[in-house]
């Protein structure tokens, strides 16, 4: 209901008003006056300010002057040219006087907003002119100030390795700085790094070293800052390192459960997921049944199949390697990797028709065929062996017996038939025997045992003897052995007459063992007093089969004790006498065991002193005889029967030589010594000459020998005696101490009795090098001369000895 009066009022207050406007715009601001004003919240340090979005702000312009013909006004950024008139508080712009200070005019605006940000003019004007004049003016620039919020920016990231890759940071707001740090280092642009504000950090290409926390730092206007901290890892792509394998068993096996494993590697560590071809997007562990089962642990995958059947589980089964889909959306194409496997269930090879291989009869000289039929899937591997042997048949005739040939046929109805045939053509006997059919698949071995036996009358072999000893009261075998099948049965006689076969009398047993293609039977003869001039007597074994009979006779004799074996003397000193003995003319029909010697002295006592048993090659010498003195000496033979018959031989009689001195020692050691600083010296003990021996006498010196001429060229030093313990008779062996290393020594010894001494015998040996074995033996030395026997010692020990072995003598 506006009235025309009011309509051209407004309108003339609105053309007044845009006159205003262009004179402002039109005119030059005028120049600074006395009659300023101040805007009291402008920084000393600019004429920006900084306000929190949504708040409300005043601001407050006061005169310099004290002119009451000029009026203050303040300009809104929304409208430069139409002064802020409104003074209803609850407007979102009024002004208002301060109660304090009424010069001063203040402009709040509540509830800051982006569009109210901009300069606000406080103009001091003359509205007496018209139009009015600016007479001054101030102005202050109000900014919101801009807080940093995150657009993006994940605290964990994923880069792909070795291309180029982004890790995001962005935020929202304007003016904005966009710093990076790595490992507390600032980036800067170049090389392979890009700084984009909007998405992020650029690297191209993306390396391991990359991995690490990184800081991206924000800055806007108003001084606000925010730091993110973001821990980077670069992703590998998954590999598979092992498999996809069928684990255990080697193959599936039809009614088994078989197991696929598949190994990956990667950064994350990816997880083994299982898939089949028929269902690539579905994983099996996911299925629900009973029938997969996975193991999903973070690089292992190991797939049970339960139960595998046949054709019903065969397929390409797919192992696929995958991280988590929250590592990053850049890199989804190397997400995962995958392998196949295909997996044929089979069936385990299964024997059938046994009749073609169960005891194939066949008379000797013909044909017989060995037929394995098996039921299986393949591949299969048929092949034919003899029991016993190594290397199976090959296909087709055999290179070393064409009598043997191998063939192989399959079903035409159902492939999964297969038969292998192993025909033998003109049999002989030693065909008899046990034949192995092998079928081999990826499932299993199996095997099935073939015979063949080759029919023919007992042979009895050449291991059959034409005749036997026995002996009285000792059980005796009389053996016949055959070979051909089938397994015979045995009869036994005594020249004509039968011994019953399950005869057990105390005379008689009889025995039969089968074994391959032979069959042996003992007749057990037990002679005994009373009978032993009937049981010694002629013996016939029977073998007879059903294709005919065999028969072998023997000769059962009576064994006896061996004869007398020849005795010759060798040699003969003062102390010992070397025998040789030949075997006796009858050995008594069994084998020589021993030999036994006895002997006595044909003065004092006349005790034998025996037996002694000596092997049937061995030499045989008496030691420890007394000289000049008349011996008796038997040398018997045993056999199972017994010993030589004393009324079967003479005793050889013979005389020891005088009494003298003992024989040369015989040096037994080596030339180089094992230690440095010692040496064990060794001899052979010598013949004593008829009297006891009552110690030796060594002597070493250092000397200079050339081993290429075996001779000794100089000497170092003078001799070191030695005069070993002498409590043993044997006594064979002596260490030398305190001597040098890697020095050649001459070495003396004789054997000393109470008639006199033996001739003295050198050798010559080398040291070993110093510490050659890593210890000294310089430790070791000789015993002093107080522990050497003296010779009232000596000729004390040979008086006891004489005593204890009157004429006794010894063995050796």
């Amino acid at each position: 209901n506006c009235s025309p009066m009011k309509l051209h009022h407004s309108s003339q207050l609105a053309v007044h008003a845009l006159v205003a406007a262009l004179h402002l715009l039109v005119a030059p601001r005028p120049a600074q006056s006395a009659a300023g004003v101040v805007i009291s919240n402008k920084p000393a340090d600019g004429d920006t300010i900084y306000v929190d979005r949504d708040r409300s702000i005043s601001l407050s312009c006061r005169p310099v002057s004290t002119e009451t013909s000029l009026t203050l006004f303040w300009y809104h950024p929304r409208n430069y040219y139409t002064p802020v008139s409104n003074q209803d508080m609850n407007k979102q712009v009024y002004i208002k006087r301060d109660t304090s200070d009424p010069r001063v005019l203040m402009i709040f605006v509540n509830n800051f907003k982006d569009d109210d940000q901009g300069r606000y003019y406080c103009r001091y004007m003359n509205q007496l002119v018209n139009p009015p004049e600016v007479v001054s003016e101030d102005y202050i620039n109000v900014r919101i100030i801009q807080r940093i919020e995150i657009n993006y920016a994940p605290t964990e990231q994923w880069i792909p390795f070795n291309k180029t890759s982004t890790i995001f940071c962005s935020f929202k707001g304007s003016d904005i700085s966009v710093a990076w740090f790595f490992n507390s280092q600032p980036i800067r642009t170049g090389g392979r790094y890009t700084i984009n504000p909007l998405q992020g950090l650029i690297i191209s290409p993306s390396l391991s070293s990359d991995q690490g926390t990184y800081v991206c730092q924000a800055r806007s206007t108003g001084s606000d800052f925010m730091d993110v901290n973001i821990v980077v890892r670069v992703f590998h792509k998954p590999e598979i390192t092992y498999g996809p394998v069928i684990k255990y068993p080697a193959a599936c096996i039809n009614g088994m459960d078989c197991y696929l494993k598949c190994m990956a590697t990667g950064t994350p560590v990816p997880q083994v997921i299982w898939y089949r071809a028929q269902d690539r997007n579905r994983p099996l562990h996911l299925y629900g049944t009973n029938k997969y089962f996975v193991d999903t642990r973070a690089n292992v995958g190991e797939l049970r199949i339960a139960m595998a059947e046949f054709l019903k589980d065969d397929d390409t089964y797919i192992c696929r390697a995958v991280v988590t889909s929250d590592v990053i959306r850049e890199i989804t194409a190397d997400m995962y990797t995958e392998a196949e496997i295909d997996v044929v269930v089979h069936l385990i090879p299964q024997f059938r028709n046994y009749q073609a291989m169960m005891n194939r009869e066949v008379r000797l000289g013909d044909t017989v065929e060995l037929v394995c039929e098996v039921y299986a899937t393949s591949p299969l591997d048929l092949q034919f062996q003899k029991y016993g042997t190594y290397a199976p048949y090959v296909m087709g005739p055999q290179p070393d017996d064409s009598r043997i040939s191998i063939r192989r046929s399959q079903d035409p109805v159902d492939g999964r038939v297969h038969r292998l045939h192993l025909e033998i053509k003109r049999t002989v006997y030693l065909d008899s025997w046990n034949y192995t059919c092998m079928a081999v698949n990826p499932a299993w071995n199996s095997t099935l045992n073939g015979t063949v036996m080759v029919l023919m009358q007992p042979n009895l072999t050449s291991n059959n003897v034409s005749m036997m000893y026995g002996w009285l009261r000792n059980v005796t075998n009389i053996t016949c052995i055959s070979y051909g099948l089938p397994h015979p049965q045995w009869r036994w006689y005594r020249q004509f007459a039968e011994i019953p076969p399950y005869t057990d009398n105390g005379t008689y047993r009889i025995f039969t063992w089968d074994y391959e293609i032979y069959s042996q039977s003992w007749l057990q003869v037990y002679p005994d007093y009373g009978i032993e001039r009937w049981v010694f007597d002629r013996y016939i074994c029977n073998a007879s089969n059903r294709i005919g009979s065999g028969r072998h006779e023997m000769m059962f004799y009576k064994a006896s004790v061996p004869g007398p074996p020849r005795v010759t003397v060798v040699s003969t000193t003062a102390s010992s006498v070397q025998l040789d003995v030949q075997p006796p003319a009858e050995d008594g029909g069994m084998h020589l065991w021993y030999y036994e010697l006895t002997y006595s002295a044909l003065s004092g006592q006349l005790t034998w002193y025996g037996p002694v048993q000596f092997a049937l090659n061995s030499d045989i010498t008496i030691h420890g005889l007394m000289p000049s003195t008349d011996y008796s000496i038997r040398v018997r033979a045993r056999n199972a029967v017994g010993v030589t018959a004393d009324n079967m031989q003479l005793p050889l009689q013979i005389r020891t030589k005088d009494r003298g001195s003992p024989d040369p020692v015989i040096f037994l050691s080596s030339n180089r010594s094992t230690y440095p600083y010692s040496q064990t010296l060794r001899w052979k003990v010598p013949v004593n000459g008829g009297d006891p021996l009552v110690g030796y006498e060594i002597r070493v010196r250092p000397v200079f020998y050339d081993p290429a001429r075996r001779a000794i060229t100089g000497y170092k030093g003078g001799w070191i005696l030695y005069r070993p313990p002498f409590y043993n008779p044997y006594l064979s062996e002596y260490r030398v101490t305190d001597l040098e290393a890697s020095t050649w020594y001459e070495a003396e010894i004789k054997a000393l009795s109470r008639v006199g001494e033996s001739q003295t015998q050198r050798t010559v040996f080398l040291t070993a090098a110093p510490d050659a074995l890593g210890r000294p033996d310089r430790v070791l030395s000789r015993a002093p001369p107080a522990l050497a026997p003296s010779w009232r010692g000596a000729l004390l020990t040979a008086a006891l000895l004489a005593a204890r072995l009157p004429l006794t003598g010894g063995f050796l």
